[in-house]
């Protein structure tokens, strides 16, 4: 449960207008403790997510207070104006560079949590985050930016999405994608947000962070009776651990899971090297379509 204060932060709606749009249109309603003070469930979260992006949009929120979770959901789909998301992608990315170059942290995760609000989160991580964080590594390599000014982003990053995955997990049933990478490979941020990408569509997401052998990992699919597991590679140097760990894993791991790959490095692995049980998923859209198939399969 989350604290009105709590509810605020994630979905961009100040506590003001929550109150108003309750009182007025019973949006959503809150559990009460004795003395009165509100608690919201996860679902109540998302949905204040989705009527937010939706006056965002120019629709009043008298006509969306009668919409269903699943008529809002079709709303947002709807074709907007690529010009002006495309401007608001880049402002907050920009404002995420400018807090990381003037060691502001604060900024940093008010920024970010802003963008979570009010962009769709598909948005947020193509448009924002993905550019911002290619811009830090490309920055820290050149050296105009140091270590803590890397951090500043990536903890940032890994604590807010980590946060935002679990709303979405609370309430998901779909089936059981596991995500993760393999020994040798310790950049997380891209599967992690890729679990939020899944968690949001209604897949059950276990993320089990990075560096995970291959036999570990094959043992763990079978005992929680995963549907699919989706794994990263971004170091280039590490083919051949790759290639070695994702053959293993295909040899141990249960026939009935379904093996993704992605990531900036996946493209580096030969095709007569890999598994025939593979699925390589070049970009985040293709990773979405291939949830969607997932997530059209009865659990």
């Amino acid at each position: 449960m989350f604290t009105i204060k709590a509810v605020s932060q994630a979905t961009g709606v100040s506590i003001e207008t929550l109150r108003a749009w309750e009182r007025r249109y019973r949006i959503v309603e809150p559990a009460r403790d004795a003395n009165g003070r509100r608690s919201y469930r996860p679902e109540d979260v998302i949905r204040l997510r989705k009527l937010r992006e939706a006056t965002e949009r120019g629709h009043t929120i008298s006509k969306l207070a009668r919409f269903s979770d699943e008529e809002l959901s079709k709303l947002l789909e709807e074709p907007e104006l690529k010009g002006a998301k495309h401007a608001a992608s880049q402002s907050f990315a920009q404002q995420i560079l400018a807090a990381a170059e003037n060691y502001r942290p604060d900024d940093c995760d008010q920024v970010l949590s802003m963008a979570l609000a009010l962009l769709p989160l598909s948005e947020v991580v193509s448009q924002v985050l993905s550019p911002v964080l290619l811009e830090v590594g490309e920055r820290w390599h050149a050296g105009t930016l140091n270590i803590a000014q890397e951090r500043i982003v990536t903890s940032t990053v890994r604590k807010q999405v980590s946060t935002v995955l679990d709303t979405y997990n609370r309430i998901a049933s779909g089936p059981l994608l596991v995500l993760t990478t393999l020994s040798g490979e310790r950049h997380e941020l891209g599967i992690l947000m890729c679990a939020l990408l899944a968690a949001s569509r209604g897949l059950r997401c276990q993320y089990l962070g990075p560096d995970m052998p291959a036999s570990d990992l094959a043992i763990y699919l079978d005992r929680v009776g995963a549907t699919a597991v989706a794994l990263s590679f971004v170091l280039s140097d590490n083919v051949e651990t790759s290639v070695r760990e994702l053959n293993d894993l295909a040899r141990q791991a249960p026939s009935q899971v379904e093996i993704w790959i992605g990531g900036l490095a996946a493209k580096s692995i030969p095709l007569d090297r890999m598994p025939g049980r593979c699925r390589m998923l070049p970009d985040y859209p293709a990773f979405e379509r291939q949830v969607e198939v997932l997530g059209g399969r009865a659990p």
